[in-house]
């Protein structure tokens, strides 16, 4: 991952949101404290995403939220939400940008049906790329699993990669064990237009930056990194377009090449340098432990809720893209308690310049 997002992580307090029953302080948490770390996150894959291919990914593309909330419909925050999503998909578009696709009413097609990212439950989270609701023409569907079919060996290398695998259909012509050409042709026959791709498996909490026993938050972009050709064909075909599939699998190649070039050279460098931390390094390891310990899941969300979900300092909230996180007024060591009132809410940036030394009550401050 790179630095300027230390702050993302997803862990106990997160799975244990889920289990909240009250719909409000659910759905705050999610609009305020999940999903700007889910977008956080889209940001460093897309990041990698326009370096490993050196194309513009969001040229046809913008960011779906869900749950997408409308301030003039409070009646949805009467649902128990039970994930939280942010992906790409295909811009609305009344231009006729999207030719290569048809509706079956024959209205002009604005979206794109499929979404490309990530899903957080009370499991973990996955990385999915799946279609929706939007009716399309059964030539317009037949486009895209006709491509699944022709590069079949290279999509599936690339589900390998990404821990991916698709959703498939059989019958009485097609096995439950079948090559997925196979599946995709018995899908064509018989019009079963299910364009899914699922993780294979959940990364679970905590997923954070980086973890050498369980999946990281690295491992999840690079992940999306090695899935999104599958994504971008998609977006050429419903644009009417040649896709650039092989094109990117090749800038995809010479990436992970280079990458592991890399890996190597460095791993025989810190070989080489291996020696005990400095004095100042291991206060510094402390003062990070430290800032890391956890806070009960339901204190975490009732200091955001009392505080209005904005940093206490500078008043920005997850609109103004800064991470929300709970701050101990008088530090653990200076014998600060994990109790409600030694808590409140600052964004990354305040936090950051707050210090483990600094027993400011902000809050009190500010009223």
């Amino acid at each position: 991952m790179r630095k300027q997002f230390p702050d993302i992580r997803f862990d106990e307090s997160d799975k244990n949101l889920f289990q909240v029953d009250d719909p409000r302080l659910r759905a705050d948490a999610l609009r305020f404290s999940v999903l700007p770390r889910l977008h956080a996150l889209l940001n460093e894959a897309l990041a990698k995403a326009s370096e490993v291919y050196q194309i513009d990914v969001m040229e046809d593309s913008i960011v779906f939220y869900s749950p997408h909330f409308r301030t003039n419909r409070d009646n949805e925050l009467q649902l128990l939400y039970g994930a939280a999503s942010v992906a790409l998909g295909g811009k609305r578009a009344r231009d006729g940008r999207w030719k290569g696709l048809k509706r079956k009413d024959s209205k002009i097609v604005q979206i794109v049906p499929f979404l490309f990212g990530f899903q957080l439950t009370a499991e973990g989270m996955t990385l999915q790329c799946r279609n929706w609701s939007i009716k399309l023409s059964d030539s317009s569907f037949e486009k895209f699993f006709r491509f699944n079919a022709e590069y079949e060996p290279l999509i599936q290398r690339l589900c390998h990669e990404s821990y991916m695998r698709p959703y498939v259909s059989y019958g009485d012509s097609c096995k439950p064990i079948s090559t997925y050409k196979q599946h995709y042709d018995f899908i064509i026959e018989n019009k079963i237009y299910d364009l899914d791709f699922f993780s294979s498996g959940i990364f679970r909490y905590p997923i954070t930056a980086e973890d050498p026993f369980y999946y990281s938050l690295a491992d999840i972009v690079d992940a999306f990194v090695s899935f999104y050709p599958v994504y971008d064909s998609y977006i050429q075909l419903a644009k009417g377009e040649n896709n650039r599939f092989e094109h990117l699998v090749e800038k995809l190649n010479d990436w992970l090449i280079r990458n592991e070039e890399k890996e190597e050279e460095l791993t025989g460098k810190q070989e080489e340098e291996t020696k005990r931390p400095s004095e100042e390094e291991l206060l510094k390891i402390k003062q990070l432990a430290e800032q890391g310990m956890k806070v009960m899941p339901a204190l975490r969300w009732q200091v955001f809720q009392r505080d209005k979900w904005r940093c206490v300092s500078c008043g920005r909230t997850a609109d103004n893209d800064v991470i929300l996180h709970v701050d101990h007024i008088v530090p653990r060591s200076k014998g600060g308690k994990d109790e409600l009132d030694n808590f409140q809410t600052l964004c990354h940036v305040c936090n950051f310049g707050k210090g483990n030394k600094d027993d400011t009550n902000i809050r009190e401050l500010r009223r």
